[in-house]
């Protein structure tokens, strides 16, 4: 029987995050196929080489381990982006799948971290980690402004575009909202905003947590993923959620209003597609897949210049857009359609399935 090794962070039955929901859609995929998928994850291993971050030691560590497994012994590796930086040189048919670089995340929060995080990320994990893991191996990227980072930054050539994959089989608007903002106690004569990652600055939770404040006639929800850097504020107007499964998130879509990504950088975005597959507006930064989205109309309303440095004018900004959501329901009901048709064009997940048959000739 054939076999597939996917090199990973976290045990994505464990953990919840975007690259955790990718790779258990890839599983699928692959098993599909009658081959069986077996993973490393790094969390699992010791920083055996005593390194002076733990993780980045578990991560070596963990890449190292596959130099011992005997060539034939797996027909392919996938290594997702940077968790395979410790694999080289590498001995069996490897696929990288970068769903960022850690240079352009690194460049894109510069001004909010200390500069001894800022070398760590940039150099440590961007220039060493991400260019030993992309090394001898046929790379894939899951949008194009990540293509475009592997190129300007690391000079790499030869990249497939294959964009994250939705369910919008799935993930659909459910139009029993009174009955889902009671099982969640969520108003119902109020606005919902919802923000879905990890608190931390990189999402802009510095932007989310004064907007919260500031528009306290809007309720808000928040659903947060592990790893965050604080916690969420707490208020009358403000709920925080965790640990949702598929299912739950797709009722939070739908009770929803709009959703507010003001991330500083986003590889792809999978929480914005899932949202927009839902008929869910998203007023969020031109990042990931929604740099190109956002260049249309009548998405550009949408589009929040978090490049800006002065801070009032990002927050002045989203709240006309908010304003314009709410004041036009025509406006409000052509992105939800014409959202949710994007995303099933370009990124459902059978869309997504043929283009890695074709690249892993799983066919």
């Amino acid at each position: 029987m054939k076999k597939a090794l996917i090199l990973t962070g976290f045990n994505p039955y464990s953990y919840s995050g975007g690259i955790e929901t990718f790779t258990k859609a890839l599983i699928s995929l692959i098993e599909l196929s009658n081959i069986k998928t077996e993973m490393i994850c790094a969390s699992d291993f010791s920083n055996t080489y005593n390194l002076y971050h733990e993780f980045i030691g578990q991560v070596y560590t963990a890449g190292r381990s596959l130099l011992s497994i005997r060539s034939g012994t797996y027909d392919f590796v996938i290594a997702n982006g940077y968790y395979g930086g410790g694999y080289l040189t590498k001995n069996l048919k490897t696929f990288t799948i970068f769903h960022s670089t850690h240079t352009g995340y690194a460049d894109a929060i510069k001004g909010f971290i200390p500069l001894s995080t800022y070398l760590e990320i940039r150099y440590i994990i961007g220039e060493l980690l991400e260019q030993s893991c992309a090394s001898g191996a046929r790379i894939i990227a899951v949008s194009n402004r990540v293509k475009s980072e592997l190129e300007g930054y690391y000079g790499l050539e030869d990249i497939e575009v294959i964009p994250n994959p939705v369910d919008t089989s799935f993930f659909f608007r459910l139009h029993d909202k009174e009955e889902l903002r009671n099982k969640y106690g969520i108003p119902q004569n109020q606005k919902v905003g919802l923000f879905v990652g990890r608190w931390e600055i990189s999402k802009g939770r510095d932007i989310v947590e004064r907007l919260m404040h500031e528009l306290n006639d809007l309720f808000w929800v928040g659903v947060t993923s592990t790893g965050g850097e604080a916690s969420p504020p707490e208020g009358e107007n403000i709920t925080t959620l965790s640990g949702l499964n598929m299912a739950q998130m797709r009722e939070i879509y739908s009770l929803s209003d709009f959703m507010l990504l003001p991330s500083r950088y986003e590889g792809f975005g999978l929480a914005a597609a899932e949202a927009m597959a839902s008929g869910l507006p998203v007023i969020g930064s031109p990042v990931g897949f929604l740099e190109g989205i956002y260049l249309k109309t009548p998405f550009s309303a949408m589009s929040i210049p978090i490049a800006l440095p002065d801070k009032n004018e990002i927050i002045a900004k989203i709240k006309d857009s908010i304003h314009k959501l709410f004041s036009d329901e025509n406006l409000c009901e052509e992105i939800s359609e014409k959202g949710r048709d994007i995303i099933v064009k370009n990124y459902d997940i059978a869309v997504w399935q043929e283009r890695m048959k074709n690249i892993l000739c799983l066919n």
